[in-house]
């Protein structure tokens, strides 16, 4: 509160920005055109994802690991249009990663039960190559799709 009440009395102005640059929207595309069974969210908060495994009694705890993902974004999450399951989490590397710090992402994220999957930004897959990656022959994502495909 006492930032937005700093901001509004110094007259601050904002403007908007693009949700996805040019390269993100090139490949949510590419996603979306690969895999139409799925549905993708771009840009997600790892809050949306993620809560601390220790009760929030413990206050201090709590809040302290959820510092640790609190201002960290995804790239994509894809998710099972029948129930909302997410299937994937899809990260978009370019020159501006870090191998150390997306490991440890990947470290809380798998933790939770989420695949990661990653994509140099520069060798963007095909549509063959995303659907091998996203859905393993057994899933129920890819039972769905055979289904829709006999009918």
């Amino acid at each position: 509160m006492f930032k937005a009440k700093l901001a509004a009395q110094a007259g601050a102005k904002f403007k908007a920005k693009p949700l996805l640059t040019p390269n993100e929207l090139e490949f949510l595309g590419r996603l979306e055109q690969a895999m139409p069974e799925l549905r993708f969210c771009p840009q997600v908060a790892m809050g949306a994802l993620l809560d601390p495994a220790v009760s929030r009694k413990d206050g201090r705890a709590y809040f302290q690991m959820r510092g640790m993902f609190a201002q960290k974004i995804v790239d994509f999450v894809a998710q099972n249009r029948r129930d909302g399951s997410v299937v994937a989490i899809i990260e978009l590397d370019d020159r501006s990663h870090n191998h150390d710090k997306d490991a440890k992402r990947d470290a809380m994220l798998s933790s939770a039960g989420y695949r990661i999957v990653r994509w140099n930004s520069r060798t963007k897959p095909d549509a063959a190559a995303i659907r091998a990656a996203l859905i393993p022959a057994s899933s129920p994502v890819e039972a769905l799709r055979t289904t829709a495909a006999k009918i």
